[in-house]
């Protein structure tokens, strides 16, 4: 299966939702670093939680890609970096500050778990 193009990524519904999330995350952390320098040496707590979402979001949407379009992990993270670069390029900062901040900030459990990714991949293959 060749690799697919960000065109193709963009238009998954499930990845988008991934990507989306993970964009207003680095937009958090961005501004946080922005306002508190001092934070990049020593980050507070809130920081560390908005890393740590950034770090679950980026692991969920590197393992859709790599189940759904069959491809290793690597390609995968590259796939996901280039997607990433493409929504914040494209899309006005204000209409990525429109994702909640707080839906994006945690992961649903079910998505934790792989359950959510692997049904919602298994209904896309199936279409």
């Amino acid at each position: 299966m060749p690799a697919p193009r960000i065109r193709q990524l963009r238009r998954d519904n499930t990845l988008f939702k991934l990507a989306m999330n993970t964009v207003r995350l680095h937009l958090e952390e961005h501004d946080r670093l922005a306002q508190q320098p001092q934070l990049r040496e020593a980050p507070d707590d809130d920081l560390k939680v908005i890393q740590h979402s950034i770090d679950q979001w980026v692991g969920a949407a590197t393992n859709y890609i790599a189940h759904r379009f069959r491809c290793p992990a690597p390609q995968a993270m590259q796939l996901l970096g280039e997607l990433l670069v493409d929504l914040k390029r494209s899309i006005p900062v204000g209409e990525l500050r429109q994702v909640p901040y707080q839906r994006a900030l945690f992961l649903p459990p079910a998505w934790v778990t792989g359950q959510q990714l692997t049904s919602a991949s298994s209904e896309e293959s199936a279409s």
